[in-house]
């Protein structure tokens, strides 16, 4: 990626936006040149969101310009945006699910004169050529809701740049990519940016933003808090601009002795993965490690009621069977999904709603009518896992990312989980939110619940779990404690088969 400054591709002056009484955006400018991509960074409800939806078109400001190469482009504009070559690909997907992988592109990319004419044979040769610009191996005639979240992911960025994106702006792409997937995108950017394009980078991951871009831009409180040329500002500055304090660093990982009792054990195999043997212990903090595709999923599906198992799984040394996640809430085993659009939440109802939805029907009938008493429980519950209790009676959809995760983590913690299973548990959360919620799971296990969980960030897992099950391949290759482990040693025991696995 060249360093060399190109002209102002992109520049957004002075964007403000209000929703009722809360300012969103106070007098925020951007500039973006062409070659370049930018870092844009800030906590949850920073209006990282706000300013996506103003260049996108589906959000007009109450003052401010927008221009693309020089043209003014019409605020609140979805086709003027489109039109501009503005392309946002965001962190909740925007895919049709049943529709094939190609279909989605090609529905994206339609308005372009390059596609309109093309004939089937030339169309696909098309979207197999971006799709193989960002290292995706999909196959074209799959439907969306077959696919990982990862290739739905990778499907969405080609579909951003298929539609003949000048600015591509990407929120979170990598959240739920493994660390080869994402290296295969970071590629595909430095190949869109070498061709005077533009590419805005929003991630939460700094190692990721310090690595892609040249520039730096960060938003507290609906404000510019610094921008940067890459080169010039290091993490701290960074750190300290987004949260306005420095966030406490991770605590080491507690020692493998804090453990009690064997609260569940796996011993089975399902259709996708060899033979299983795993334990979980009251008090411990078990990270489940592997790249897409090791079967990770896959297990905690099975310990959470999702996935059928050819085995036995025993909760507190008694055998049970669970044929739906309800079994397995029955049992205290909570499962938090990780695609929490998908799964995990009703985005059309209110905050108070998703954090009572789960634990309402073992309530007395009498008090389903009791608003009050259900709000103040939500209200509880929101305040433990850090979501602003204004937000209660307020659309969960309207909710920055990161707090949408925290009420559906609220969520499990309202059925009083023994055992906790939480897959990709920080999926676009913050640094200072991200600390928060380690804390808050550390306290949980201090308090005996058993805890699982997964993460495609390894160095979370290192700095949280106690003790790290590593799979590959569908089955265990490594168990070991989390302090015998470095980010390197890993990904190595990740990526790479052992002749002999291991048992957990």
């Amino acid at each position: 990626m060249s360093e060399q400054a190109g002209a102002a591709l992109l520049s957004a002056r002075n964007i403000s936006k209000q929703f009722g009484e809360f300012r969103a955006l106070s007098d925020v400018s951007l500039e973006v040149k062409a070659g370049e991509v930018h870092g844009l960074l800030g906590a949850n409800g920073a209006g990282k969101s706000t300013l996506i939806g103003v260049l996108s078109g589906a959000i007009r400001p109450d003052s401010g310009t927008l221009s693309v190469a020089g043209r003014t482009i019409p605020l609140g504009s979805l086709s003027a945006a489109r039109q501009a070559g503005l392309s946002v690909v965001h962190q909740e997907l925007m895919l049709f699910n049943d529709r094939t992988v190609e279909e989605n592109i090609f529905a994206s990319a339609l308005p372009s004169a390059s596609f309109r004419f093309l004939n089937l044979r030339e169309r696909r040769r098309k979207v197999e050529a971006t799709l193989e610009r960002i290292g995706a191996v999909v196959d074209l005639g799959r439907r969306i809701d077959e696919l990982p979240l990862s290739h739905r992911q990778l499907v969405e960025i080609g579909r951003a740049l298929c539609s003949g994106g000048r600015v591509l702006v990407l929120d979170e792409p990598t959240s739920a990519l493994s660390q080869p997937e994402a290296e295969g995108l970071f590629s595909a950017i430095r190949s869109i940016v070498a061709e005077e394009a533009a590419v805005i980078f929003v991630s939460h991951r700094f190692d990721e933003v310090f690595s892609i871009t040249n520039g730096i831009t960060v938003l507290r409180d609906g404000r510019v808090a610094g921008s940067w040329r890459t080169a010039d500002v290091d993490i701290p500055s960074v750190t300290r601009a987004m949260v306005g304090e420095t966030a406490d660093a991770p605590r080491s990982a507690r020692r493998t002795g804090d453990a009690g009792r064997t609260v569940m054990t796996l011993l089975g195999s399902s259709e996708r993965l060899g033979r299983i043997d795993l334990s979980l212990r009251a008090g411990e903090i078990v990270g489940l490690a592997g790249l897409e595709g090791s079967g990770v999923s896959t297990v905690m599906e099975m310990l959470g009621g999702v996935e059928r198992v050819d085995g036995r799984i025993e909760v507190e040394g008694a055998p049970v069977t669970f044929r739906h996640p309800s079994h397995a809430i029955g049992h205290g085993v909570v499962y938090m999904p990780p695609d929490r659009k998908k799964s995990g939440l009703w985005l059309d109802r209110t905050t108070a709603f998703n954090i009572n939805a789960a634990s309402v029907s073992r309530m007395p009938a009498f008090r389903w009518l009791d608003r009050s008493r259900l709000e103040g429980k939500a209200s509880a519950r929101m305040r433990q896992v850090g979501v602003r209790i204004s937000a209660l009676r307020e659309f969960t959809g309207r909710l920055s990312g990161g707090n949408q995760q925290r009420v559906l983590l609220g969520r499990c913690l309202d059925l009083r989980p023994r055992i906790l299973l939480l897959s990709d548990f920080t999926r676009g959360v913050d640094v200072k939110a991200k600390a928060e919620i380690h804390q808050l799971v550390r306290e949980l296990a201090d308090e005996g619940i058993a805890i699982c969980l997964t993460s495609s960030d390894m160095e979370e897992l290192l700095d949280i779990a106690d003790r790290i099950v590593c799979m590959q391949g569908g089955r265990v290759v490594a168990d070991q404690p989390s302090p015998e482990l470095d980010k390197h040693s890993l990904l190595t025991l990740a990526s790479t088969a052992s002749p002999h696995p291991l048992h957990a």
